[in-house]
């Protein structure tokens, strides 16, 4: 119990009846329709209405918590009386239950499995493979060339998280079905969280083409998994470090586990990477102020040469970008489920409860951030004070993503290797527009790239 929370000082107990609702709840659909027609819209309208706001998901309520403080005490604080809420048992009958979904002991155990993997010492290798592929995509550029970013940087995320999770001969498949199907998974499983279950059981040629893609997908891993297990050599990668990963009595992850993993790591490696550097390579390109100080910081560290990873700590101005561009992009919906009663602000939520968290309200509300929708890496300037807890991009406490330094450093390389070559620029009149998927992806990002001379 923290001094805040002492019983002289606590505040009186509002009733989960008291608590404001949010406007615009239908019969049976709650704010389903609301969520699927302007998600971002309405999940940043709930701060107006107070810290903790009730929503209906379907028939189904949940309480958004809205301030630093609250999602803090969710994900931190009183991390332990939480389970992975009524979203995560929705995205778990495409990603399984994986550390993207998995909650208490059972997470705890796959976490220690896979850690391994992301070890510090293993950094440098993935730094030479995220270089490689960035430069390899790039070298097919031709100068004066539009460039959709939104979908140059999902493949390259995309194969970059490939080659650093399989073989390049073993996982082939994998990657091709992968480039196919995921954006059906993750407008499937939006879909599938904003409408009310039934929806899912029609045979609509939405619902078809998800549940083919399911099926497709899970295909393709389990051949590479058996492949892997034929071979018995081990490649070096992160599908031989969780074949090879072993409990305290000798146990290992089964093949399905293994499914799970893979397909949480590469579904969340593509969605934030691909987000955040589709966003920051428009946002570059808008902005020739912004361009002129990462090329100077780019000309001067790498000298204009490919960044080693050595190179990295030193990009800077790189690394602010990366901040604002991950502000920007950051998931718009998370949840977690009460196992015991938790007291949130003065609202004691019983066991069982849906809770609501979301890193894209948090990063774009005005209290925390100023002119939210503008792109200032100079609000990660070092002396610059951001509120406690309002940047959550890889979320926080024990279900962190554990890749975020591999993240950080794949972004952070692939702007230092694009915009230590190219010169970028927006054409006339091209705007973007946030769309949610998982993360927030800008609808187009049309950049025209054009040789620099240094």
């Amino acid at each position: 119990m923290t001094a805040s929370d002492s019983p002289a000082r606590q505040r009186p107990t509002t009733s989960l009846a008291q608590t404001p609702q949010a406007p615009g709840a239908l019969p049976v659909l709650g704010h389903g329709l609301l969520i699927a027609r302007r998600p971002l819209d309405f999940i940043s309208s709930l701060p107006a209405h107070g810290d903790l706001v009730r929503i209906k998901l379907g028939p189904r309520p949940a309480y958004v918590v809205t301030s630093p403080e609250l999602t803090h005490r969710v994900l931190v604080t009183d991390a332990r009386a939480f389970e992975r809420g009524w979203l995560f048992d929705k995205a778990a009958r495409f990603l399984g239950s994986g550390l993207g979904t998995a909650s208490g002991a059972d997470h705890r155990r796959q976490r220690r499995l896979v850690q391994p993997s992301f070890h510090r010492d293993r950094l440098p290798a993935y730094a030479t493979v995220m270089r490689d592929q960035v430069q390899a995509l790039a070298a097919r550029w031709q100068s004066g060339e539009t460039v959709d970013m939104g979908q140059a940087m999902d493949r390259m995320s995309m194969s970059v998280a490939t080659h650093a999770l399989f073989s390049p001969v073993l996982g082939a498949r994998v990657g091709e079905v992968l480039r196919r199907v995921l954006p059906v998974l993750t407008d499937g499983v939006i879909r599938r969280t904003s409408l009310p279950d039934w929806w899912a059981a029609l045979p609509t040629p939405g619902n078809r083409r998800f549940e083919r893609a399911v099926t497709e997908l899970r295909d393709a891993v389990d051949e590479s998994i058996a492949a892997y297990r034929r071979s018995g050599v081990d490649h070096g990668d992160v599908m031989s470090m969780l074949l090879a990963g072993r409990d305290e009595d000798g146990s290992g992850l089964t093949d399905s586990e293994i499914y799970d993993q893979v397909v949480t790591l590469i579904s969340a490696a593509v969605e934030t990477v691909g987000a955040a550097l589709a966003w920051a390579f428009f946002e570059i390109a808008a902005s020739e102020q912004v361009q002129r100080r990462l090329h100077a910081e780019l000309d001067q560290v790498p000298s204009g040469k490919p960044p080693q990873y050595t190179d990295l700590p030193r990009l800077d101005y790189t690394r602010r970008i990366v901040n604002e561009a991950l502000r920007l992009s950051a998931a718009w919906l998370f949840m977690r489920r009460t196992i015991r009663t938790v007291r949130l602000g003065d609202v004691d939520l019983p066991p069982g409860t849906e809770v609501v968290y979301s890193p894209y309200l948090l990063h774009h509300d005005p209290r925390w951030y100023p002119d939210p929708d503008r792109f200032d890496p100079d609000r990660w300037a070092p002396g610059t004070v951001i509120h406690p807890g309002a940047f959550v991009p890889y979320a926080a406490g024990p279900h962190q993503c554990m890749g975020n330094a591999f993240a950080q450093i794949e972004m952070t390389t692939a702007i230092a290797v694009i915009c230590g070559t190219w010169h970028l620029r927006v054409p006339a009149g091209a705007r973007a527009r946030a769309v949610a998927r998982i993360d927030v992806h800008p609808d187009r990002a049309p950049v025209i790239v054009e040789r620099r001379r240094t």
